[in-house]
């Protein structure tokens, strides 16, 4: 991909975030708003250049990735973005807080986990990168962006 081609998708992208206000809850809205605000979140790749992406072309059963971004000189950030229901059904009324925050800490690890799968998937894809870092966004923690440990 040329820098043409990375800044063509950028504004294709970004333009249709912008725009699609209509369907901001669950994990579309958690979408939109790390789109809107990864210059704050993300500056060192300024280009959002792949939406839902195919871990391996035309075989959607082995993943999807959320977004990927890129600082157009051979860098990638793989981000997974999850709305994570934090206990607020009723399977959860009654437990104790530990009880809670157990269980909200291995849905947080879940999709850590599942982001640096998805940033190896990516660097295995772009064979030639110089590198892929993997991120995760979701609806707690104050909705800051993390980044995976590898």
């Amino acid at each position: 991909m040329n820098q043409s081609d990375i800044e063509h998708r950028d504004r294709v992208l970004r333009a249709y975030f912008a725009g699609r206000d209509w369907d901001v809850v669950g994990e579309y809205g958690l979408k939109r708003e790390l789109v809107l605000r990864s210059p704050q979140l993300l500056p060192d790749y300024p280009f959002l250049v792949d939406d839902e992406w195919e871990c391996e072309p035309g075989r959607a059963d082995e993943g999807r990735g959320d977004l990927v971004f890129t600082d157009g000189d051979g860098r990638f950030a793989a981000v997974e973005v999850k709305y994570l229901d934090l206990n607020q059904n009723s399977s959860a009324v009654g437990k104790k807080g530990s009880t809670r925050r157990n269980t909200n800490t291995k849905k947080r690890r879940k999709v850590e986990s599942q982001a640096r799968d998805y940033a190896g998937k990516l660097r295995a894809k772009l064979n030639g990168a110089r590198s892929v870092e993997a991120y995760y966004f979701t609806n707690d923690d104050k909705r800051e962006l993390k980044r995976a440990e590898t």
